[in-house]
């Protein structure tokens, strides 16, 4: 049995990729735009006798990382047709993909995990949570406060996507885990339409001195499934942006609007931070729901850990003790910084923290503090005084939170 791991050579392989990540996903949704958007050498993929077995993608993303741009690894459709399972091919091709995300300088890879059992034992760990919002916007008036001083416009496409572009851009900036999205970032995701064409409304808020400062984008649909008296409508929400507390209330505003709907469904278009369970006279109602959402594997932590700003001035000794994928990432490590400028080398110095590769990921994204990962026995603090100190450095101004499904 000959194995080979490389990259689709060519359109006929990429169609032959695109096949097994159907059959993998049991759907076939989609898959056209991505293979539209999808770059053969992008591809990492595993062939025993000269046959196509197992894929795996690699999005050149850039993520912001507190704030920073960083070039990471946008992982994507992992799979490998059944027979050919259990065989250790899908570590191969995950090894493989890990060196050349390095070569790329990309020091981070990122992916929804199917099933987060699959990627932790490659030393993924959990970035960022998805929380979901599904309510009857009858039932979501806020609890006082001041109306917005604007309003929401509904705008077609060609005009409103150089609005919404660039207030997300405004956005993100000082944010933690959004992509930067590519045009075809946006239309195989916030603006692809529930099934071919059917309509995608954009929403633009202005205030009241007329300035744009937030958008949502979203469908409407009819379910005769939903209930069989009232409002018969589904508005579903793929990106919602508000520059400040104004916008959001004119957003919430609007989609109150909609008389017809009765059931309103956000889906990780806001993050764990969002405010509306402190606003709401009853917040319940938003049924809000949190899940696992980005797993982050640090793949070079050499080129890592100086690319974000960290929350304070300090250093820290921090130890990997094993990683056989990235065994360059071992050993004990000082990171040095000043908030805005960070060094990281090699020490003998005793450690501060232990930690596997997998609580490193989610350390660096802000998703949860060292003690936090102490007590539930992902880490090994020296001292109670040296967790402290980790958690004010690695703080992050946003918790983390990424919009985009790839």
């Amino acid at each position: 049995m000959n194995i080979e791991i490389r990259a689709a050579k060519d359109q006929d392989e990429l169609k032959q990729y695109g096949e097994i990540v159907s059959y993998v996903f049991a759907s076939t949704e989609g898959m056209d735009e991505e293979l539209a958007s999808t770059q053969p050498d992008w591809t990492t993929c595993g062939f025993i006798d000269g046959k196509m077995v197992a894929t795996m993608g690699t999005f050149p993303f850039t993520v912001r990382l507190n704030g920073s741009p960083v070039k990471m690894g946008g992982v994507t459709a992992v799979g490998t047709l059944p027979e050919h399972r259990r065989k250790g091919l899908l570590r191969k091709i995950m090894q493989q993909g890990f060196n050349e995300m390095r070569d790329r300088g990309q020091s981070i890879a990122i992916l929804w995990a199917s099933m987060g059992a699959i990627y932790q034992r490659f030393g993924y760990g959990l970035m960022t949570s998805n929380v979901s919002y599904t309510f009857d916007p009858r039932y979501v008036a806020f609890e006082g406060g001041s109306p917005a001083t604007g309003s929401v416009t509904m705008t077609p496409k060609d005009d409103g996507w150089p609005i919404i572009k660039q207030l997300y851009i405004q956005y993100v900036q000082p944010r933690n885990l959004q992509i930067h999205r590519a045009t075809a970032i946006w239309e195989a995701d916030q603006l692809r339409p529930r099934k071919k064409g059917e309509p995608v409304f954009i929403g633009i808020y202005r205030n009241g001195d007329g300035e744009a400062t937030g958008y949502l984008v979203y469908k409407t649909y009819e379910r005769d499934d939903y209930q069989a008296y009232g409002p018969r409508q589904v508005m579903e929400i793929s990106d919602f942006v508000a520059l400040d507390m104004d916008a959001y209330r004119g957003l919430w505003e609007y989609v109150r609007r909609h008389d017809l709907v009765g059931q309103v469904v956000m889906r990780n278009v806001v993050g764990e931070e969002d405010p509306a369970p402190n606003l709401l006279s009853e917040p319940r109602m938003l049924d809000r729901r949190t899940m696992d959402a980005i797993w982050g594997r640090v793949v070079d932590l050499e080129m890592a850990i100086p690319q974000r700003p960290y929350g304070e001035r300090g250093d820290l000794v921090f130890a990997i003790a094993e990683d056989r994928m990235c065994p360059w990432n071992e050993g004990s490590w000082l990171l040095e910084t000043d908030g805005q400028t960070t060094s990281v080398r090699k020490t003998d110095r005793t450690p501060d923290l232990v930690m596997p590769i997998n609580t490193l990921a989610g350390l660096l994204a802000g998703h949860r503090t060292a003690t936090y990962y102490q007590r539930a026995g992902r880490l090994d603090g020296a001292s109670d005084a040296a967790l402290k100190t980790a958690n004010r450095i690695f703080a992050t101004e946003y918790a983390p939170h990424c919009s985009n499904h790839f």
